[in-house]
């Protein structure tokens, strides 16, 4: 998103420049603004990191990220199967690790945050 700011109020000004401002200029930008907040995604407003994990069964699967910190939680944001739980393995700053804990495949996507 490429917003150009806030054109400058100078005080001093007459009431019909203050209106001009006010209905035209501060409008514009508003509407601008309003309209790049609303085509962010989660991952805009958050440091974080996507990924997709394909379950088999109780097995743990890992995953290698390069994200530079160790995940603090996770946002479940699709998937085909339940019970999908944090692995008994520790997360670091290199891999994160979830397991199904039900028989059966699947997959989920994941959203892991700082």
């Amino acid at each position: 998103m490429k917003f150009s700011g806030f054109k400058l109020f100078r005080s001093g000004e007459t009431i019909e420049e203050a209106i001009r401002y006010l209905s035209v200029e501060l409008a514009n930008s508003l509407r601008d603004l309003t309209s790049g907040l609303n085509k962010l995604k989660l991952l805009d407003n958050f440091e974080g990191f996507e990924a997709t994990f394909s379950f088999s069964g109780n097995d743990e699967v890992s995953f290698r990220h390069n994200a530079g910190f160790i995940p603090s939680q996770r946002i479940i944001v699709r998937a085909d199967t339940q019970d999908i739980i944090d692995g008994p393995t520790a997360w670091s700053k290199d891999y994160v690790y979830l397991k199904k804990n039900s028989a059966g495949s699947g997959t989920a996507t994941v959203i892991f945050l700082r």
